[in-house]
């Protein structure tokens, strides 16, 4: 059957767009201008799928797309349908590709969004996922499609960084988890991060440092002067040090947790790395200084409340950061004021752990101190929150801690198990 010519003008179409009312004209083979009752004017072409099936796709607004430039489309649209093609198939597949194509941008700010929240996630872990994010792998790769990154893309993040093997390390596992979001969404069929060797990179991993313990002399010659970094800082070191608790569960320590009656101080699951709230002992001397933190931090609920101005407007009422005490630290190591060996935040459990061992402590009560998961069996059935043997190690620390403060001698007796 021969085709119907052009049946539709200029001058037809503005009169019913002037006019207003809703009608669908057609220009012959398919071709149909169209006004809505709201006035939007839209060019269509229907066609037949293998004889068959009734299809059709919009192909633009009126005026922007004008009758000559829909006639035009329309026949090469047309040509498609000769030969087999769907045009409105395509447009679809070409829609959600479009939509898919998202840049990593996008993408880290969705991860983060839906994956990257505590709990589950300890709030250490979502700091530094963050951080590898936002300060690395973002600034990198943002501006990139996702789809479009490849292997070679993440070595050049990796060793341009000029971070350490342990940072790079953690900077290649923060990739493999944002790019693994990215499958599970199927924005990506392969992960563009599997296969990467760091030791190809950068050699073989340097060697773990090794623990510190700061001895009897370094620890009366560090905490004789120790509010020199602050008294705040003062006190909160001295904490630290005696319940051998982590940095992050005394920064987000609140006072409705600590009861001075019972002794006690609960940290709640949300504060703990293994996500399980566990009680600590106060000594009596521990008590004293919190009471002190507690003269200092007004009426605010948190132990240790923010301190600057910027860090309030940033996240609201809220505790110091997990690295505040540190930085004090690091900043007298700096100027010289401490004469000791540099130390980590983690050195402080350490050197806990060894001293209560040179008491004459037994190992597994030095665990517990320490809130490492009891083994095996022992496990399963001591479930104790308040366990006299944790407080009076925790006794024999402080007064250690005590003495070394004062400068007075120390000679304690190995504490015994009882019978």
């Amino acid at each position: 059957m021969a085709r119907r010519g052009n049946l539709l003008d200029d001058v037809q179409i503005r009169r019913w767009v002037a006019k207003g009312a809703a009608i669908a004209r057609s220009d012959g083979d398919g071709l149909t201008f169209t006004l809505s009752s709201a006035g939007t004017a839209t060019w269509v072409l229907r066609y037949r799928v293998s004889g068959v099936r009734r299809k059709e796709i919009t192909l633009g607004n009126y005026p922007d797309l004008t009758l000559a430039a829909a006639r035009k489309l329309a026949r090469e649209r047309r040509v498609d349908v000769d030969q087999g093609k769907d045009p409105a198939a395509d447009k679809k597949v070409l829609k959600m590709r479009t939509q898919m194509a998202w840049t990593v941008r996008e993408l880290i700010s969705d991860y983060k969004e839906k994956k990257l929240t505590t709990p589950p996630l300890a709030e250490g872990t979502v700091y530094y996922r963050k951080w590898d994010l936002d300060k690395i792998i973002g600034p990198k790769l943002g501006s990139m499609e996702v789809r479009n990154v490849s292997p070679a893309d993440i070595v050049h993040v990796i060793e341009s960084s000029k971070r350490s093997w342990t940072i790079c390390k953690r900077l290649l596992t923060s990739a493999k988890l944002l790019f693994a979001h990215a499958c599970g969404k199927r924005l990506i069929n392969v992960n563009p991060c599997m296969g990467i060797d760091l030791t190809a990179l950068m050699g073989a991993r340097p060697p773990i440092r090794k623990r510190v313990m700061l001895a009897e002399d370094e620890l009366r010659a560090l905490l004789k002067d120790i509010n020199d970094i602050g008294v705040e800082n003062g006190l909160a070191f001295r904490i630290l040090l005696a319940t051998c608790v982590r940095s992050i569960e005394l920064a987000k320590a609140r006072w409705e947790h600590i009861d001075f009656e019972l002794g006690t101080w609960w940290v709640p699951a949300e504060s703990v790395k293994t996500r399980t709230g566990f009680l600590v002992p106060i000594t009596p001397t521990v008590a004293e200084w919190f009471k002190s933190l507690q003269c200092l931090s007004g009426d605010s609920p948190w132990v240790l409340p923010a301190r600057t101005d910027r860090r309030r407007k940033r996240v609201g009422d809220t505790h110091v950061g997990k690295t505040t005490l540190w930085a004090a630290i690091t900043r007298a190591f700096d100027r010289g004021d401490i004469d000791v060996r540099r130390f980590t935040p983690h050195d402080t459990r350490s050197t806990a752990k060894g001293h209560m061992r040179n008491m004459g402590i037994p190992n597994d009560i030095t665990e517990i101190a320490l809130n490492h998961a009891l083994k095996g069996m022992e496990a399963v059935y001591d479930v104790r929150e308040e366990i006299p043997e944790r407080r009076q190690a925790l006794e024999k620390w402080a007064a250690f801690i005590e003495a070394c403060e004062t400068g007075r001698p120390w000679n304690v007796q190995p504490i015994r198990r009882v019978a």
